[in-house]
């Protein structure tokens, strides 16, 4: 199985994000800015966690979630899964 997980930065700052690589050894599991207002997309397969941190990385926020799926953030305690 083979697909995306698509991160959506619905805030009006930008957001350092980070999907696991669990079942894809060869992706990056860096953090990564997402800019306010974009999106951006991983490859991706099966499930893997998708994670969230302020700025100052003194508070973190995440959810585990199937490919082919979006995750919205809005703020670090309101995170939507489409």
């Amino acid at each position: 199985m083979s697909g995306k997980i698509i991160i959506v930065n619905n805030s009006t700052s930008p957001v350092s994000a980070f999907v696991s690589k669990y079942n894809t050894p060869n992706g990056s599991d860096a953090w990564y800015v997402v800019p306010a207002g974009e999106a951006e997309t991983w490859h991706r397969n099966g499930w893997e966690l998708v994670a969230f941190k302020n700025a100052a990385d003194t508070n973190r926020a995440g959810v585990y979630v199937q490919v082919d799926k979006t995750v919205i953030f809005n703020t670090l305690g309101h995170l939507v899964v489409n």
